[in-house]
Parts: C-alpha cells; structure tokens; sequence
C-alpha cells in the first residue's frame, strides 16, 4: 500500500541503471532529488536524513553528516500531464517543461526485467567532498539509490523522457530501466492523481495527472540476465 507524503525524496523516473559492482542482486540508480508531494511507504519509513532544502531552493548537506539519506519514491514532478504535453494553467505552472510519459514493457517468454527503485535507499554526496563536514555545504542534486534487481517479467512500465520514445523499438530490451510492476503501478498512479486533484494547493508546482504512451509500435522486450 502507498502513502502520499510531503517530504524531500528522489525520483528515478527514466533511469537507465547499472549493475553494483559488489552485489549482482543490486542495481545502482542516479535519481532527482525532489521536494513535495509523492507516493512511497509509510511517511515515517523515508524521512530525510543530513540533507535539507535552504530558502534558496538548494538542497544542503547538514553538518555533522558526510552524506545525506533520501528515499526513491515516485511523483508526477517530471510529467507530461495530459494529452499533446498540455497543462492545465490553474494547476500547473506556466514554466512547467514536463515530458515524461509511462511506457509498457512487455517479454512474451517472461524474461524481462527492470530496477525496483520503489522504496530504494539513496545516497546524496556533497557537490564539493573536500568542504568541513562541520559545516553545512550544497548537495549533489541527485542521489545514487540502490535498487533491487527484478527478474522474470512478462510486462511492466517504464518512464521516458518524450512521446517521440513511446514507439521506440528498442528502448525495453536495451537497457536496464528503473521501473514498476503494471498492477501496482497503475493503483500509485490514480491514488496520488486522485490526491493532487483533490488538493490543488499541496503541491502547485506538480500536475495532477500523467500520460500513458499510447499505440507502441513494439514494447516488448528480449533482454535477461544470466
């Protein structure tokens, strides 16, 4: 079950991932830290640790901490909202440039497979590692996430940057992508969807809907790992 919450979190949205080095069951996943509204596990579970967001909008490293520690969940930050990239101006921005679309994934001999950044645990480096640690210091605004890797899958969505890559052949099969089950994806999506439009002023800054890819030409995928 997902939880919306308003807290610092990262997104891995159209994250193409690669393997950890020390732990084949593991994926490494570099991820936009964001701020609002997301849906995720218990509000409590993903609290921010040692990084916070200044009255600039910079995320910072708290002193005392080497890193900060966000967790991956999922948002409409970087969403194309509704048909054509339109948006709803009493929603949204004038300025917003979202453009990323849910994709289906599909592998008809069931050997597909993706990152589970659902959830994941991240790591938010200083920009600058040589700076006193006793002092607080600008963040990386990205956190590396340790996903799980899931195997074995007959369908499942992806994030991509752009409608030009809904129809994209290869895009499945070529990469490791940061990702989600269909069932479980699609009940997250209409429940924060259903809490953004019921509460337009939490989080002005996000749309409340997202676009699904539609008519792919070729959404399946061969890849598998040995």
């Amino acid at each position: 079950m997902g939880y919306v919450c308003n807290q610092p979190y990262a997104i891995c949205d159209t994250t193409i991932c690669v393997p950890d080095k020390n732990d084949p069951t593991k994926m490494r996943c570099s991820c936009s830290v964001e701020n609002g509204s997301s849906i995720g596990g218990a509000c409590s579970t993903w609290e921010p640790v040692g990084i916070y967001m200044n009255g600039d909008g910079e995320w910072m490293i708290k002193a005392g901490y080497s890193v900060g520690q966000v967790t991956s969940t999922f948002s409409f930050a970087h969403a194309a909202p509704v048909q054509g990239n339109e948006i709803d101006p009493n929603t949204t921005p004038s300025d917003y440039q979202g453009d990323v679309y849910m994709k289906s994934c599909s592998n008809a001999s069931g050997n597909g497979v993706f990152a589970d950044s659902w959830n994941a645990p991240c790591t938010v480096l200083p920009q600058d590692i040589n700076v006193d640690i006793n002092t607080d210091r600008p963040a990386s605004p990205y956190a590396v996430c340790d996903c799980g890797l899931v195997l074995n899958n007959s369908e499942w969505y992806v994030a991509v940057h752009g409608a030009d890559k809904c129809d994209n052949e290869s895009y499945c099969k070529d990469y490791i992508i940061s990702a989600g089950q269909k069932h479980s994806t699609d009940l997250e999506i209409q429940k924060l969807g259903n809490y953004l439009a019921d509460n337009p002023g939490v989080d002005p800054s996000q749309p409340y809907k997202i676009e699904y890819c539609n008519n792919c030409t070729d959404c399946t995928s061969n890849k598998s790992v040995s």
